[in-house]
């Protein structure tokens, strides 16, 4: 069974985190699919720009899958996940065509991580967001704090990353986190109208305005910062307040 559904519908790639018994956490399988989405979307012509979302309408991701890499006690065991879907946010955040995150429900931890990747966050309303990862003893450990800083104001972006806490739709707008609240219902038909608004212009016009922000940008500097963010994950990865953190929350969930 596959953990990522792609569909084409109206010039956009929609790639959908399809684990929702699992609040679409993030496994080996879901990197796998959401990086072959990712590329054969890009060199599809016909291609407009990409919409990430999740299943179901509570959770849109919840990062990663604790359970699936509990066997990850030390630094050196986890650099190699880390770095893996730092690679994938890496393709997302320099696509040549313009990425959408749909927030179908809540985005915490490496779910906001993946959606801080995308150039637009488009979420339903009374979902929640927030980078929770200090409560659990780590620090975002896929780049997500490199994105958060790159397309934030600064002293939003380090409130939301320090404080650890979840932030209503409402307080993540104000902040410059999300671009857009849908209506209540049906609220996809509203995001889908507001998107389809903002990128209708042909798959070449949009993707050279995307070129010229990523020209914008050192992406030596980017990648540089993302994989210092990666290491200093791993690090704490090895810590026993991380492994207290994830003890609890396995005994809570068992």
């Amino acid at each position: 069974m596959t953990s990522v559904i792609v569909e084409y519908r109206n010039g956009a790639a929609i790639v959908t985190i399809d684990r929702p018994e699992q609040r679409n956490a993030i496994n080996d399988g879901v990197m796998d699919g959401i990086m072959h989405a990712i590329e054969k979307a890009e060199a599809n012509e016909s291609v407009s720009y990409i919409v990430i979302t999740g299943s179901g309408e509570e959770v849109f991701c919840s990062g990663g899958d604790l359970k699936a890499f509990q066997g990850l006690k030390t630094a050196e065991q986890a650099y190699p996940m880390l770095r893996k879907m730092g690679d994938v946010l890496d393709r997302l955040f320099f696509c040549k065509k313009p990425t959408v995150a749909l927030l179908n429900g809540h985005a915490v931890g490496g779910g906001l991580e993946l959606a801080m990747a995308c150039d637009y966050r488009i979420a339903r309303k009374n979902t929640k967001v927030g980078f929770i990862q200090g409560s659990i003893g780590l620090t975002t450990g896929w780049g997500g704090s490199t994105y958060a800083l790159t397309r934030m104001n600064h002293a939003e972006a380090l409130r939301m990353l320090m404080s650890a806490d979840r932030y209503s739709s409402e307080e993540a707008f104000l902040s410059g986190c999300l671009t857009y609240i849908t209506n209540d219902l049906p609220w996809e038909e509203d995001a889908y109208r507001y998107i389809e608004n903002l990128l209708k212009r042909s798959p070449l016009i949009l993707s050279t305005y995307k070129t010229y922000w990523l020209n914008s940008l050192d992406p030596h500097l980017i990648r540089h910062r993302v994989e210092e963010e990666i290491r200093s994950c791993a690090r704490l990865w090895d810590t026993e307040e991380h492994h207290q953190a994830v003890k609890a929350f396995l005994n809570k969930n068992s």
